[in-house]
């Protein structure tokens, strides 16, 4: 591979990178209390209620310390006209990833 299409590359997986990691939360604050990666499904819905949206498909999440393409109920959250939606993975009753949607 010559140096010029090594570099394109380069950036691409770096531009990736970083698109990941805005489009990622560790958190989502629900009221004055925070849910986490982590966190149990009780705990999520203790502290945010039910979602406006519930919905499942595959996404790549960290289990046991490895990245893996999971099953996953994503639940959907918006907290008003001018928030961000939030959108939580849940997999094996906790909370695997909160990622951030459109306004």
């Amino acid at each position: 591979m010559n140096s010029k299409k090594l570099a394109v590359l380069a950036f691409s997986i770096a531009g990736s990178c970083l698109f990941f990691e805005l489009a990622v939360a560790d958190g989502y604050r629900c009221g004055r209390k925070i849910v986490r990666t982590g966190d149990s499904l009780s705990r999520l819905v203790q502290v945010c209620g039910e979602p406006r949206l519930k919905s499942t498909g595959s996404s790549t999440v960290e289990v046991d310390g490895v990245a893996r393409k999971v099953r996953v109920e994503r639940w959907h959250y918006k907290r008003g006209s001018r928030s961000l939606e939030h959108v939580v993975l849940i997999h094996r009753g906790r909370i695997a990833a909160i990622e951030l949607g459109r306004r």
